[in-house]
């Protein structure tokens, strides 16, 4: 029987250095770090199997902890936050600045972290206009706190996705991208620096762009065969009606499913019922003779998204073809 997949999911975000468990499945998945904390857990914590990809990331939520140094220069901790953060709060600024670590330099984070023998994709990574600091300095699952006014400069989110990008590049490795409410910015940068490198997929992770946006912009540019987009029931499927016009639109070699959940605080059910929910949505909207068809066709586009365009077989191609 076809495996399922969750092709962009998590751990959850903690300061403290534990191992973690994550459900014994045989589904197939790729795990994202989105920061240093995360990345520290999966590759200390029983999790690499067959199965199981890893993703090597700094999400825009995180980007604030990270500086790039051009002369080779440390800032301070006070100097590094008041040049990339923003908020018409002075107070709440100074505050959220006294709780957050000490800032590490991302070249360094990602000479002594990143390895292309535990890193299976570039992820998650990416730009977001909207979100806004915790007052805690940032997102943790085991500490929330209420959210502030003080955001992260765009101009420091795009210096870091395109470090992460060159990182993709050098190593061949696909990408897992966020964005929200950066799609022009987001198209461009990627269109500069990942759609000349032939061997870089790409996944928009939870699209949440137009339809329009994706058929004018992505599809016409970026070949189907390298171009992705993970569909999720916990942020797609908000809106029925929208989330069915963006799988009409989909070609059917460019869809994954994911859930975008911390599997390590998520169960087989709630996983695999996540799953169902978007493959039965997938078979509907493109008229699949079954759920076990979409399965099958999924599978095959996340071989290819993870391994390349060379696992790709006749036999698969022809799947897509099902009117």
């Amino acid at each position: 029987m076809t495996p399922y997949v969750d092709s962009h999911c998590h751990v959850t975000t903690s300061i403290e250095p534990k191992s973690i468990r994550l459900p014994n499945v045989p589904f197939q998945c790729c795990i994202m770090s989105n920061n240093g904390y995360d990345w520290w857990k999966l590759v200390n914590s029983p999790v690499a199997d067959a199965n199981t990809k890893l993703g090597f990331g700094v999400h825009p939520w995180y980007s604030h902890l990270y500086y790039l140094s051009e002369d080779g220069t440390s800032p301070s901790k006070e100097a590094h936050y008041r040049s990339i953060l923003q908020g018409p709060r002075e107070a709440e600024l100074n505050r959220i600045i006294l709780r957050l670590p000490e800032p590490k330099n991302l070249v360094s984070y990602i000479d002594a972290n990143f390895s292309t023998t535990s890193c299976d994709c570039i992820g998650e990574i990416g730009l977001d206009k909207l979100f806004r600091l915790p007052e805690n300095g940032f997102y943790q699952g085991d500490d929330t706190a209420p959210l502030s006014r003080v955001k992260v400069k765009m101009d420091h989110q795009v210096k870091v996705f395109v470090q992460m990008c060159q990182l993709a590049v050098k190593h061949s490795l696909p990408v897992s991208l966020h964005c929200v409410k950066a799609p022009n910015q987001m198209f461009e940068l990627c269109q500069t620096h990942l759609l000349p490198h032939k061997g870089i997929n790409i996944c928009l992770h939870s699209y949440t762009g137009s339809v329009e946006t994706l058929t004018g912009a992505w599809l016409k540019n970026f070949p189907r065969e390298r171009l992705f987009l993970s569909i999720s029931s916990y942020v797609n499927f908000k809106n029925l009606e929208s989330a069915s016009k963006l799988l009409q639109a989909l070609p059917l070699e460019c869809i994954l499913t994911e859930t975008d959940f911390t599997w390590d605080t998520s169960s087989e059910n709630d996983i695999q019922e996540a799953l169902d929910f978007v493959l039965s949505r997938i078979t509907h909207e493109h008229d699949l003779p079954s759920v076990e068809r979409a399965k099958e066709i999924v599978y095959a586009n996340f071989r290819r998204f993870v391994e390349g365009g060379d696992v790709s077989t006749p036999a698969s191609d022809s799947m897509y073809n099902v009117h």
